[in-house]
């Protein structure tokens, strides 16, 4: 269990610090593990005919399976992508959201993007017509509450290799 103590006393508010702080840290250690298993990783089906047309409907539908799984049961995900005749796949991206809307938010990352969204698809599009490919990855963490401290330490550990998170 977490408690926190009090760390020192300001003049406008008090200081609080984790007292078990390693329960935290193997909590994080867990979900980073999930995350970048090989086993964890999915394959986003770009396999349409003449993908220069990027046909949503038809991306949507072949990645149906995929979309459903995520609807309520991801709150953190991880984007993985390989270039054009590699089998390595490497990080570029990490991030959260509420479980309700974690179909739309990797929809608008990985097959159509809403105008409000910072999604990453004009990257995915240039990526996936060069021959490329992309994989992802996700976990649930409860309490929901905790997702931003986990995406937080993990944007913080891989910085130098996310390639899409602006805040490094």
């Amino acid at each position: 269990m977490l408690y926190g103590k009090i760390v020192n006393n300001f003049l406008y508010g008090v200081e609080m610090e984790v007292e078990n702080l390693k329960e935290l840290t193997m909590f994080l250690d867990k979900c980073e593990k999930e995350l970048f298993d090989d086993k964890s990783k999915i394959i986003v089906d770009y396999s349409i005919e003449n993908i220069d047309l990027w046909k949503t409907e038809d991306l949507k539908q072949r990645n149906k399976k995929l979309l459903k799984d995520l609807s309520n049961n991801a709150n953190v995900y991880s984007i993985f992508i390989a270039e054009k005749d590699s089998e390595k796949y490497n990080i570029a991206y990490i991030g959260q959201t509420k479980s309700e809307y974690a179909r739309t938010r990797l929809t608008n990352h990985l097959i159509k993007k809403h105008d409000k969204t910072g999604a990453k698809l004009k990257i995915v599009k240039k990526l996936i017509k060069s021959g490329g490919r992309i994989k992802i990855s996700w976990i649930s963490i409860k309490p929901m509450s905790l997702r931003h401290y986990v995406e937080e330490e993990l944007i913080k550990k891989y910085k130098d290799k996310l390639l899409w998170n602006q805040n490094k």
